[in-house]
């Protein structure tokens, strides 16, 4: 985990109500309840987030509070931002939220002009909406670390075709630090891209399509929480080897994870996605409570005053590698559950 203070637009608060946000009576008051905090955003569905929700979960039982998801269940941006704004009809004592794109900005800065702390976790755009901060991958780096995977599994040179969310801000990232890096340091070749839309049925599509329009790569690398999904499934429905193929995805699926017990996939790069959920609700408790003393450290003689952020403004998980030799321990029916 890495926790970075970069000069950027993240947690900038540029609020009028900044110093009633940080120490303000009514969220010094709350000290002594138990709290709700609403996780509003799209994807509530996707597979992926089972993680974050386990997260949630572990965090309820340790806090003594309650997280209560609210969005759509699948890739809709438009709902995604409603759901922030639902969010804040309810009063909740802090809301935790996601920036795959920048729908929800408005409503993230409105919810904290309103005294109503937010947290973004996973994925973050360039404005942030003055949240207290961001908790999730520098996802550029996690590009950077599928290229050395890649290269480590592949060899310094061969032919890629690449599937992901395109235009999703924690995707286009990725590739970058991914491309980045293999035209520092390799001779790989990216000869094509496809758009899986981070949905599994899509993602299928997307890779039959680089199948076989793009015969003759060697390595294949997806970028979502969905591509690996689409990679093993297509092949399977193509009937097509492709372990031959050096195949490095994202995140965890229970698809992908059969997969690379089974050995088509090489190697998974994820996130620790029930961590950046725990560390949110974390976070929203140090806001809370006064004892903990986060928004009193002595960062200036008066914080509020100054309009300082003592939150970090970003807390980089890292990543971790699945292979065949720890997938059981990724397994869905080997994690606890509370």
């Amino acid at each position: 985990m890495r926790i970075s203070g970069t000069a950027t637009t993240f947690g900038r608060f540029g609020l009028a109500g900044l110093a009633g946000l940080m120490l303000s009576g009514a969220a010094l008051a709350q000290d002594q309840k138990a709290r709700t905090y609403v996780y509003a955003s799209q994807l509530q569905g996707h597979p992926y987030l089972l993680d974050s929700l386990l997260g949630m979960d572990y965090a309820e039982q340790k806090f003594g509070v309650t997280v209560e998801p609210l969005g759509p269940q699948g890739w809709d941006p438009v709902a995604g931002a409603e759901a922030v704004e639902q969010a804040i009809a309810r009063i909740p004592d802090g809301i935790i939220t996601t920036l795959w794109e920048a729908g929800a900005v408005p409503g993230i800065r409105r919810a904290m002009e309103q005294g109503i702390p937010v947290v973004v976790i996973e994925a973050v755009t360039e404005d942030n909406g003055g949240a207290l901060t961001f908790i999730g991958l520098d996802n550029y780096a996690a590009g950077e670390d599928t290229a050395r995977e890649l290269i480590a599994r592949g060899g310094d040179s061969g032919k890629l075709a690449i599937s992901g969310n395109w235009g999703a801000s924690n995707t286009d990232a990725k590739v970058q630090g991914l491309t980045d890096y293999l035209a520092a340091h390799s001779k790989w070749e990216v000869v094509g891209r496809v758009d899986d839309k981070a949905t599994t049925s899509t993602a299928i599509d997307a890779a039959k399509t680089l199948f076989n329009t793009y015969p003759d790569v060697t390595a294949v690398v997806g970028l979502d929480s969905s591509s690996g999904s689409g990679i093993c499934l297509a092949a399977e429905e193509l009937e097509k080897d492709i372990t031959d193929l050096t195949v490095i995805v994202h995140d965890r699926e229970d698809a992908v994870l059969e997969c690379i017990a089974d050995g088509v996939i090489d190697a998974s790069i994820i996130n620790k996605t029930a961590l950046q959920a725990y560390l949110a609700v974390q976070m929203l408790e140090a806001y809370h409570n006064q004892d903990v003393g986060l928004a009193a450290v002595p960062i200036s003689a008066d914080n509020a005053a100054a309009t300082v952020n003592p939150f970090p403004q970003a807390v980089f998980m890292g990543t971790e590698v699945i292979d065949q030799q720890n997938v059981e321990q990724f397994m869905r029916a080997n994690l606890p559950t509370y």
